[in-house]
């Protein structure tokens, strides 16, 4: 019987697993059977969720509670967003949902390859440079790849990147790679950075426009006022609070106006706002 590490959650921070995983933030983990299988920055591991323990294989403990951010003290989010009738049904649908603490540099190629945030398959950009460029583990009886680190990238080539068959996103990320190579501190810096000014350092990236310059903040530098409207955002705001408002024709004065209402509402943690919301959209489709 092989032995397993374990954590036990404490009673009064919630936490859900499959909430967690389940929600559209993480592109390189999978579900089989009672576990799920995680590849994260070198790593691989699984972990399973059963009460309050945590069961996880492959990592040490500081690493789980690092990306699963377990110190950060959730009740705040819902102190905030359970004033607000709509905010506190988008908890009860998603109580234990936490944002997790993604890698900057894995953040940022991932967003730089999708056309959209909600990316499904197992066969997307991230995993075809991965498989092509990243380092092979071995675990559990499954192959896993780590996605490439700038150097990796870089020692590799362009021509080695455009194979893996993603178009022009080749040369976006061969630019990234180098620049990053050229400051090795970027991501320390970005994290010192006001907002706004983090935002615009994002965008210097080829390929990084606003919106996706936000959702690298809220995911890999726990940014949590972020709030990157989308489509989905869009629609239920409209819904819940903006309905039969005029804007005219101007999507910008749209957004505009569905920012200010989420930071009026929902505060510095307008970000988990949006993240529950999305995964409560089911319960706003006919407001």
């Amino acid at each position: 019987m092989p032995e397993f590490d374990s954590i036990e959650l404490s009673g009064s921070q919630p936490f859900s697993l499959d909430k967690t995983l389940s929600c559209g933030q993480v592109p390189r983990c999978f579900k089989e059977g009672d576990w799920w299988y995680c590849t994260v920055r070198d790593s691989v591991f699984k972990i399973k969720q059963e009460d309050n323990v945590l069961t996880f294989d492959g990592v040490d403990a500081d690493i789980i509670r690092d990306y699963f951010c377990l110190d950060f003290d959730l009740n705040k989010v819902y102190d905030v967003m359970t004033r607000d009738l709509f905010g506190r049904e988008a908890v009860e649908k998603n109580y234990g949902l936490r944002l997790v603490n993604q890698d900057t540099w894995e953040c940022l190629i991932f967003q730089m390859t999708v056309n959209r945030i909600r990316t499904k398959g197992v066969t997307d950009r991230i995993t075809r440079i991965s498989a092509k460029l990243g380092e092979k583990i071995d675990f559990d009886g499954r192959e896993f790849h780590t996605i490439p680190r700038p150097q990796d990238i870089v020692d590799a080539g362009l021509p080695a990147l455009k194979s893996c068959n993603i178009g022009y996103f080749a040369d976006n990320i061969m630019l990234a790679s180098e620049r990053i190579l050229e400051n090795p501190g970027w991501e320390d810096e970005l994290s010192k950075l006001p907002y706004d000014d983090a935002v615009n350092r994002l965008k210097e990236f080829k390929g990084v426009k606003h919106r996706v310059a936000e959702w690298i903040l809220l995911l890999s530098q726990k940014r949590y006022e972020a709030f990157p409207v989308d489509a989905h955002i869009r629609d239920i705001f409209l819904k819940i609070y903006l309905k039969g408002t005029y804007f005219g024709v101007s999507d910008e004065k749209i957004d505009n106006l569905i920012r200010e209402t989420a930071e009026k509402n929902f505060e510095n943690y307008r970000g988990y706002a949006l993240e529950y919301f999305f995964n409560a959209r089911d319960l706003f489709k006919n407001e």
